[in-house]
């Protein structure tokens, strides 16, 4: 069940940014993830329209957006490929004409999940942060596409 976030959800998505980053092996320093969830929190989940994906009473996912921009979309490892992320995914895309984000290059597994939800690599650049090259991605509303 996607709703929307409360304060109370806060530990579960620390935990939820910290293990799918960490899922995915990228060339960071190691615990790099364990210090940058309390930015993610501080500043993105501050400051975006937020929905999380509750299982069983438990949050294991979560979305933030703002206007037109995924700024992140998590999913704890022990919950990928059930859906979730396109639940949620759909659910900040919806009323949206376009939808932009940025993600790792190296996040094979992020980029083939964009892609299959129609999202199409419109330029990279290098993420000051964590020095890693990223794909920005642009998804156009279906009925733009097709006229």
């Amino acid at each position: 069940m996607i709703r929307n976030f409360r304060e109370s959800d806060i530990h579960d998505i620390e935990t939820i940014y910290e293990k799918s980053n960490d899922a995915v092996s990228l060339k960071v320093v190691p615990g790099f993830f364990r210090k940058d969830k309390k930015k993610f929190i501080s500043s993105t989940l501050r400051s975006c329209k937020n929905s999380v994906y509750e299982h069983e009473g438990k949050v294991v996912g979560v979305v933030s957006s703002s206007a037109d921009y995924i700024e992140g979309l998590f999913v704890l490892p022990d919950f990928w490929n059930r859906g979730i992320g396109t639940e949620l995914l759909n659910s900040a895309a919806t009323g949206k004409d376009e939808l932009f984000l940025q993600v790792y290059a190296d996040n094979e597994r992020a980029v083939r999940f964009y892609r299959k939800n129609g999202f199409e690599v419109t330029g990279s650049g290098i993420c000051r942060m964590t020095g890693l090259p990223y794909f920005e991605m642009k998804k156009i509303a279906k009925q733009q596409r097709s006229s």
